[in-house]
C-alpha cells in the first residue's frame, strides 16, 4: 500500500470515526446536527456542497472496497523471468523460496532456513533467517551463503539478485547426550 493509500484510509477512517461519534450523540437526544443538516438541504449551495462531500466518500470507499478485494485475489506474487514472443515466462515466489532454500541448504554450518522473498523492479531482495551449528566461523558462513545463494538463483531463474540479507537468529545446540 502507498504512502498516499495509507494517508487517505487514515483521513477515511477518521472523518468515518467522527461521523459515528456524531451519530452516536443525536441518538443520545443532541439534536443541533440534526438541525444543521436540514438546514443544509434546504439550500442549494449547501445540497451541492453536500453532495460532493457524499461523491467523495463514495469513491474513497470504492477505492478500499475496489484494492482489498485486489490483494485477496493477487494471492501468490510471480516473478517476470522472460518476456517472449509467444508469452511471458514468471515464476512463483514460493518456488523461488525453495530454490534458495536449496541453495542455502549447500552451506555447511546452516541448518534452518527462513527465506523472505521481496520482487520489485531491481530484482529479487531475499532476506534470510536461519539458523547455524556454532562450530564455524559466522562472518565467513555468512558471506559463502550470500554468494552461494546468489550465484544459484541467477544461474537457474535467471533473476537479478541486488541484495542477500542473513540474520542469525540462533545456534544450534544439540540436546546433552546422558550417559548411562
Amino acid at each position: 500500500m502507498s504512502v498516499l493509500d495509507r494517508a487517505l484510509l487514515a483521513l477515511f477512517a477518521l472523518i468515518t470515526a467522527i461521523l459515528a461519534g456524531i451519530f452516536l450523540a443525536v441518538i443520545a437526544g443532541w439534536s443541533v446536527p440534526l438541525d444543521l443538516f436540514e438546514l443544509s438541504l434546504l439550500n442549494n449551495d449547501y445540497r451541492l456542497l453536500a453532495g460532493v462531500v457524499a461523491l467523495i466518500f463514495f469513491l474513497l470507499a470504492m477505492r478500499f472496497l475496489l484494492g482489498s478485494l485486489r490483494l485477496a485475489q493477487a494471492g501468490e506474487g510471480r516473478a517476470v523471468i522472460k518476456a517472449a514472443d509467444l508469452g511471458l515466462v514468471s515464476i512463483s515466489l514460493p518456488a523461488l523460496e525453495h530454490l534458495v532454500t536449496r541453495a542455502a541448504r549447500q552451506v555447511k554450518g546452516v541448518r534452518e532456513i527462513r527465506p523472505r522473498l521481496n520482487y520489485g523492479p531491481e530484482g529479487l531482495a531475499i532476506r534470510l533467517n536461519i539458523t547455524v551449528n556454532p562450530d564455524r566461523n559466522l562472518p565467513e558462513m555468512a558471506a559463502e551463503l550470500q554468494e552461494k545463494v546468489r550465484e544459484y538463483v541467477i544461474a537457474t531463474a535467471g533473476l537479478e539478485v541486488p541484495e542477500v540479507q542473513v540474520r542469525i537468529n540462533g545456534i544450534f545446540q544439540e540436546g546433552q547426550r546422558r550417559v548411562e
